[in-house]
């Protein structure tokens, strides 16, 4: 498993400094944040020089390219169009794989039947240009838990899907992380890392209750777990909520998540 940063915690900065910050920090990659609002590094409206550009970085600061998360609303059509041209820019910067919501509500059975449907015609897509389709069960959404993952994986006939596990969404989900990871097993293509304060109410903590190692969550038993079921991808660190804060701020919380998940990689003797 290697260990990434997604940049959304860099969301108040350029991508350059996201990424200068992020070596520095020692992460051996990045996921770049293509979220409109939020942190949009990326913008798959822009031009073939972006694509230079954001290569060009990367290598600068030897830095891979591990994923793109991109944010959207996959029900409205004009977003899946999107999400599309998201898959083009991915496959021009040799990304593997966008990471994504899947909308809906939770225990709605019409929207998730709607949900599915446009899971599978995105997947589709992502076939076409190579990459995978990375789906985070979400607090709130149609896809939130053991089950409702369970059910997208089963349902979604192609290659290029898989489930993004994030802990902290499966913790506020009132469900034990480590039970969905080996109930997953295989169906988990992506990782999205942090703690989560003790509460379990649904509205994620402030950044520094994000940070690895400071929460309530057993990561180092999760990832044993992921261990356990082969799962030999990323580790994206994704922490939101940094807005605002001063750049030395931020790296330090990126250096503190990093160290921890470092050493926790180390002792579990799967680092390299």
């Amino acid at each position: 498993m290697k260990l990434g940063c997604n940049t959304v915690l860099f969301g108040g900065f350029d991508l350059e400094t996201a990424l200068k910050s992020l070596a520095w920090a020692g992460y051996e990659g990045v996921e770049l944040a293509c979220i409109p609002g939020m942190a949009q590094h990326l913008d798959p409206d822009k031009n073939h020089d972006q694509i230079v550009k954001v290569k060009s970085l990367a290598q600068n600061y030897s830095l891979s390219l591990f994923a793109i998360e991109a944010a959207t609303d996959i029900l409205e059509e004009e977003k899946r169009r999107w999400m599309i041209r998201v898959f083009k820019l991915a496959n021009g910067l040799g990304v593997p794989v966008v990471a994504t919501g899947s909308s809906g509500r939770a225990n709605d059975e019409k929207a998730m039947e709607k949900v599915l449907g446009c899971l599978q015609e995105l997947a589709s897509e992502a076939e076409k240009w190579d990459i995978k389709l990375a789906v985070k069960a979400h607090v709130g959404a149609s896809i939130f838990n053991t089950e409702t993952a369970m059910k997208a994986v089963q349902k979604i006939d192609s290659s290029a899907f898989g489930i993004n596990f994030d802990p902290t969404h499966v913790y506020r989900a009132n469900e034990d992380p480590l039970e969905f990871v080996l109930k997953l097993g295989k169906g988990i293509i992506h990782v999205h890392i942090r703690d989560n304060r003790e509460s379990r109410e649904p509205r994620i903590g402030p950044p520094e209750t994000q940070i690895a190692g400071r929460g309530a969550l057993d990561l180092p038993g999760i990832l044993r777990a992921l261990k356990k079921v082969g799962y030999r991808g990323v580790l994206d660190l994704e922490i939101i909520g940094a807005i605002g804060y001063e750049l030395p701020r931020v790296m330090g919380i990126a250096a503190e998540s990093r160290g921890y998940l470092h050493r926790c990689l180390k002792e579990m003797g799967k680092l390299k």
